[in-house]
C-alpha cells in the first residue's frame, strides 16, 4: 500500500520515524512529508497568503515549514498530485490525543485535511506517561505502530465514512485490549495557564504566560475514549471532519423567520 506520513511533531521524531521504519518493514511503500520542527497545537491552522518553504530531505522524506495541516495538503494538493496515496497516516503523536482534545491536536489536523481532500485517514497517538527513557519510549512507540500495521491491513474490511478520521490512541507500555470509543466530552488533560511574568515586567503591565496542562482527570462514561485510555485500552473512534450539526433548528427557524417578516 502506497501511504504518505504527516506529524505534528517534525520529521525527525521518533513517533514518525517509528512508525515509517515498521510499515516499510511490513511492506508498504511510505512518504513522509511533516514539520520542519514541532508544531503541535495547530488544529487544522493553514498558512494562507504567506510563502511556505519545502525542503527535500531525501527520496521519501520533506520538511514543510508550516503547520500540520499544510503538510497534508501540499503532499496531496501539489508535491504528489499525479500519483494517488491509498492512504494518510498522522502520528505517531508524543502524547493522547482524546476527548477534547482533538480539537487542539496538529495531528488531527493533518488527518482531518487529507479526508476532507477524500483519502482514508487515520491519526494515530501514544500516551508517553512513564516513559521516562529513550528506551521506554521506543518499546511505546513501536507498540502503537504495531496496531497500526493491524488496521492498515484490515482497513478493507472497515466500513469507512466519507469525510471521517479514524483517531486510534494507544496506552503506551501496556494494553489490556483494544476497544471502540466515542470520543469524550472532556480533555484528558486538566488544562492550566501559568504566570511566568516578573515583577518588573508586572510595573509595565506585561504579563507572560504558559498554556498547557499535565495533570489528568477521567470520566465517568465508560464508553468514552478518555475513560478507556485511562484504564490501560487503546481505542478506536471515527470523526467527523465537517463541521455539521444535525441538532433540531426549529427554534432557529422561528428567529429567522421573525427577522425575515
Amino acid at each position: 500500500m502506497r501511504i504518505l506520513l504527516c506529524n505534528d511533531d517534525g520529521y525527525q521524531a521518533m513517533g514518525i520515524q517509528t512508525l515509517a521504519a515498521t510499515l516499510r518493514k511490513a511492506g508498504h511503500d511510505i512518504t513522509v512529508v511533516a514539520p520542519h520542527e514541532e508544531r503541535s497545537g495547530q488544529s487544522h491552522a493553514m498558512t494562507f497568503f504567506r510563502p511556505v518553504l519545502v525542503r527535500t530531505v531525501d527520496t521519501s522524506t520533506y520538511a514543510i515549514h508550516g503547520t500540520p495541516a499544510d503538510c497534508a495538503f501540499l503532499a496531496l494538493h501539489d508535491l504528489f498530485k499525479n500519483s494517488r496515496f491509498d492512504m494518510v497516516i498522522s502520528g505517531i503523536n508524543h502524547g493522547l490525543n482524546v476527548g477534547w482534545d482533538v480539537n487542539y491536536s496538529g495531528t488531527v489536523g493533518a488527518a482531518t485535511e487529507a479526508a476532507s481532500l477524500g483519502y482514508k485517514a487515520i491519526a494515530v497517538s501514544v500516551d508517553l506517561e512513564g516513559c521516562n527513557t529513550q528506551e521506554l519510549m521506543l518499546k511505546a512507540f513501536q507498540n502503537a505502530a504495531d496496531l497500526v500495521v493491524y488496521f492498515v491491513e484490515q482497513s478493507e474490511k472497515i466500513a469507512w465514512p466519507k469525510l471521517e478520521v479514524l483517531n486510534l490512541n494507544h496506552p503506551g507500555l501496556q494494553m489490556k485490549g483494544l476497544r471502540t470509543a466515542s470520543c469524550g466530552s472532556i480533555s484528558v488533560y486538566v488544562p492550566t495557564a501559568h504566570k511566568m511574568t516578573s515583577e518588573e515586567l508586572n510595573k509595565h503591565g506585561t504579563h507572560v504566560y504558559m498554556i498547557g496542562g499535565q495533570a489528568r482527570r477521567g470520566s465517568n462514561i465508560a464508553e468514552q475514549d478518555v475513560n478507556l485510555i485511562q484504564e490501560g485500552y487503546a481505542t478506536a473512534s471515527f470523526l467527523e471532519v465537517r463541521q455539521a450539526s444535525t441538532t433540531n433548528t426549529a427554534s432557529l427557524n422561528t428567529v429567522v423567520e421573525a427577522f425575515q417578516s
